[in-house]
């Protein structure tokens, strides 16, 4: 029996290591006509990130062409997106849903240092 138990123990620490990594950090980010808040976000390169995105006003999409990322956003419905930040550099963040006049300049950027 108790060699039963180590090897579940054995098992289970072996599985655990091969679970998915898990996010280091959450940032919450909100979507507004026509902006980003905040506008500029920093993270660390191979970190894996949360962005809890919101809108505050109509539906969005939440674009971030660098790291595949293109999920809509509806206003009370907040959209989890987690990534691998595997490279370093400055990257675009824009709204890929058509959201008034002001869609076209809806930029911010995710500065991976």
């Amino acid at each position: 029996m108790k060699r039963l138990f180590s090897l579940a123990i054995c098992l289970l620490a072996a599985i655990s290591g091969c679970a998915k990594k898990q996010p280091s950090e959450r940032i919450n980010i909100t979507m507004k006509k026509y902006e980003f808040v905040p506008p500029e976000v920093h993270v660390r390169r191979g970190q894996r990130v949360l962005f809890v995105v919101t809108s505050a006003d109509k539906q969005h999409g939440f674009h971030v062409d660098a790291f595949g990322i293109n999920e809509p956003v509806k206003q009370g419905q907040p959209a989890e997106v987690e990534f691998e930040s595997d490279k370093a550099g400055t990257f675009p963040m824009n709204c890929s849903i058509i959201c008034g006049s002001g869609h076209d300049d809806m930029e911010g950027k995710i500065v991976v240092e």
